[in-house]
């Protein structure tokens, strides 16, 4: 895709994602995801987190109700100001950044680490930005740092409980240990329910990912 089509592309995705995050209710609901509610225990008392994608801040403020220093990005100045007023009502900091995910790893010095942890909940790219995004992250990973990562296979094409509609956005195996090769990967497809909102809602095919840095990329950094 050419530079400027991809600039288009990412306006459309902003306009889209404002005009959801618009209404006065979250589109996925106030609670944080059950994967990263059940695997935080991975994360190290009051870990740096950066959290991807990370929308009106239903899983970036929950990571800091639990006592971690949270950095989130997401594409939407809307769904950045709800999650910056839903950590202000429940009396915690997150440092919530907004624009396109590459552009802002590649250029913003707040993007640079090292990372305890990285949370990446139903993030959808393009192949070619889903790479960069991991390229990006591997090394400023800390060396006992964790990612955290949930996303639709291409078997929720069939499903229609959420998930976005062009199948080479979502994850397969192959996609994930071709996007992080610089990560030990644990790797788990399965079915499971979820009640996210409604923008997720019944039965879902999921991927889950624990990864951890092979010591060669892990950053020097604290």
């Amino acid at each position: 895709m050419s530079d400027l089509g991809r600039l288009e592309r990412i306006e459309r995705a902003r306009q889209a994602w404002d005009s959801r995050y618009a209404h006065p209710t979250f589109r996925f609901g106030y609670r944080p995801n059950d994967f990263l509610v059940d695997n935080q225990l991975m994360l190290r008392r009051s870990s740096r987190v950066l959290a991807l994608g990370d929308g009106e801040g239903r899983n970036g403020v929950w990571l800091a109700e639990q006592g971690h220093r949270v950095t989130s990005i997401d594409l939407s100045e809307v769904g950045a100001r709800k999650a910056r007023t839903l950590a202000s009502e429940r009396g915690v900091t997150v440092d919530a950044h907004v624009g396109d995910l590459v552009e802002w790893l590649a250029d913003d010095p707040a993007a640079q680490g090292p990372w305890d942890g990285v949370v990446s909940i139903f993030v959808h790219l393009p192949a070619e930005e889903r790479r960069a995004v991991a390229e990006l992250l591997t090394p400023r990973m800390s060396p006992r740092g964790v990612l955290l990562l949930e996303a639709f296979t291409p078997a929720q094409l069939q499903l229609g409980s959420g998930g976005p509609a062009d199948e080479g956005t979502l994850l397969t195996r192959e996609r994930v240990v071709h996007d992080w090769p610089g990560l030990h990967l644990d790797i788990r497809i399965t079915d499971r329910r979820m009640f996210e909102g409604s923008g997720h809602q019944g039965l879902a095919s999921v991927i889950q990912v624990l990864g951890r840095p092979r010591p060669a990329t892990a950053s020097s950094g604290a």
